[in-house]
């Protein structure tokens, strides 16, 4: 079958590789390109050694099945790139997000075919309506529910999203779908565009009627209570910190390397109350909350996908994202 092979930084081809033999296979019909597999091609990444066929945000058929399992060829499936175990004493905690003895799939997703291990078929596949680009998304949607659940609202509420790209702009889409008010900075006219064409607030940095920079700048104080970070750069915590309303939360969603340092405004900690939460990856309610939600507002999370392309077009799909030119762009076998 062709994958799309990464064989170092910079480098992608187009190769044949063996199918796989798993008992159950998917027939990959799109596969999204997330930030994790953009960093990889950029800088490499420490859990992807060459060659590696990345990708996990798919969907696609089902091409051959166990009897008994619960699905058919043809059968229409997402399938969620990891679960975890249910049992551990992070997952007890609530945080299954974290749990150490994850199950994953067996390789990445920019291939044509994609083979489940026989005990992962019950946690991660997914039933699905019918065959479309959206469901790509269901992954990256369930990485901001999991932000979500650590900010503590309140019917008062308002939001402001520091950064629109794929995941900025998805944070975006689920405050409006929640009912609450929301608005992004973004230096980018055409993603403020984009999001202002979505009828949501996009501030231009530098602009008189707000914002100076990414950072808080003229936003005036006290008017978010809800500042998530969708952008990774440290000073962006430091400044939010110091701009969110009493009482409010900072989400640090975007991640940083393990070597940096983020400053911390003692007094906001202390004697305004705010809260400094972070998020990592999903739980398989999370996945399951997305799914919904995406069936529920197709049309709406569908603003998110901007091109797609087929497989042997991916290093151009790659650098077209990383020119910041694309939101989301999906590849298809």
């Amino acid at each position: 079958m062709k994958a799309l092979v990464y064989t170092g930084i910079k480098q992608l081809e187009l190769k044949d590789v063996p199918e796989p033999s798993s008992d159950f296979i998917i027939k990959v019909l799109g596969c999204g390109i997330c930030g994790t597999d953009l960093k990889t091609y950029q800088k490499g990444h420490h859990l992807f050694s060459p060659p590696a066929i990345l990708g996990h945000e798919f969907y696609g058929l089902v091409e051959k099945a166990p009897i008994g399992c619960g699905y058919l060829a043809g059968d229409k499936v997402v399938v969620a790139p990891y679960a975890e175990c249910g049992f551990c004493d992070v997952c007890m905690r609530g945080a299954g997000s974290l749990c150490a003895n994850k199950h994953y799939v067996e390789g990445g997703a920019f291939c044509e075919k994609v083979g489940i291990a026989s005990d992962y078929i019950e946690q991660g596949v997914f039933h699905i309506k019918e065959l479309d680009d959206v469901y790509t998304l269901v992954e990256p949607l369930a990485c901001v529910l999991n932000g979500f659940e650590q900010l503590d609202l309140k019917p008062t509420s308002r939001a402001l999203v520091v950064g629109a790209g794929p995941m900025g702009a998805l944070f975006a889409l689920l405050f409006r779908a929640k009912g609450i008010p929301v608005a992004v900075v973004e230096p980018s006219a055409q993603r403020r565009e984009r999001i202002a064409s979505w009828g949501i607030e996009a501030f231009e940095p530098g602009g008189a009627d707000h914002v100076e920079s990414l950072s808080a700048g003229r936003v005036e104080k006290g008017i978010y209570d809800i500042a998530i970070i969708a952008v990774n750069k440290k000073e962006l915590v430091s400044e939010y910190i110091k701009f969110v309303a009493d009482a409010g939360t900072v989400l640090m969603f975007s991640g940083l390397s393990s070597d940096e340092i983020v400053a911390i405004d003692a007094y906001s900690i202390h004697y305004r109350q705010v809260s400094l939460k972070g998020s990592f990856g999903y739980a398989l309610h999370h996945f399951k909350e997305a799914l919904s939600l995406i069936e529920a507002h197709k049309e709406m999370f569908s603003k998110i996908i901007t091109h797609n392309f087929p497989l042997e077009r991916g290093k151009e799909a790659f650098e077209m994202l990383a020119s910041g030119e694309a939101l989301k762009i999906v590849l298809r076998p």
